[in-house]
């Protein structure tokens, strides 16, 4: 199933149960239960922040994209999130942290260029810091997200480290599921020699 049909079944069943949750308060308001009504007004909202809440965090990674390609026409932009890594990495390179929460989840975009990796966050308009491309800077491994270790990209040179959970798949990549994104972030950025 493409991402655009997962898109339309999803919405149609979140509208689906949406009907049915209206239909049902209305049923049990008529029948004068107010305390199973207050169950099914509190269940509505949650599902509304949570819906809300994903829909902000897609919008934001794929912004922080759009942004650096912006920037970096023509070059490689890899969506991501950071790790709880990322921020202690930007302090001990003296790059800018701000913005990003210190266990991990901010948007953020790794740019190929011929020379680098440059990091960006999402309203950034130049590269927080960069990684050298070499033959071993990148690298699948194992990053803090959250309160748990999950798949990340590593970039690595002699002076510079980066990692994050790439998002090609935004809403699974912010819950720290990135399963196979992560070595397709790695085959990309790692076979990329420059302009995409």
């Amino acid at each position: 199933m493409s991402p655009r049909n997962k898109r339309v079944v999803f919405t149609a069943v979140l509208v689906l149960f949406l009907v049915v949750s209206v239909l049902r308060l209305v049923r049990t308001l008529r029948a004068g239960d107010t305390d199973a009504a207050v169950v099914w007004v509190a269940l509505l909202v949650v599902l509304l922040v949570v819906v809300v809440t994903l829909a902000v965090v897609s919008r934001r990674a794929a912004s922080c994209a759009v942004n650096a390609a912006r920037h970096r026409p023509g070059m490689l932009v890899v969506p991501g999130f950071t790790t709880a890594e990322m921020p202690e990495i930007a302090a001990s390179l003296g790059a800018s942290r701000r913005g990003w929460m210190p266990m991990g989840g901010s948007p953020v975009a790794v740019v190929a260029t011929p020379e680098a990796y440059e990091v960006w966050g999402r309203k950034d308009t130049r590269p927080r810091w960069s990684v050298r491309r070499g033959p071993d800077a990148v690298a699948a491994g194992r990053a803090v997200y959250g309160n748990r270790e999950t798949g990340a990209v590593w970039l690595r040179d002699a002076r510079a480290t980066a990692a994050f959970v790439p998002a090609y798949r935004p809403l699974r990549a912010s819950a720290g599921a990135a399963g196979d994104d992560v070595a397709r972030a790695v085959a990309e950025l790692g076979g990329v020699p420059g302009p995409a």
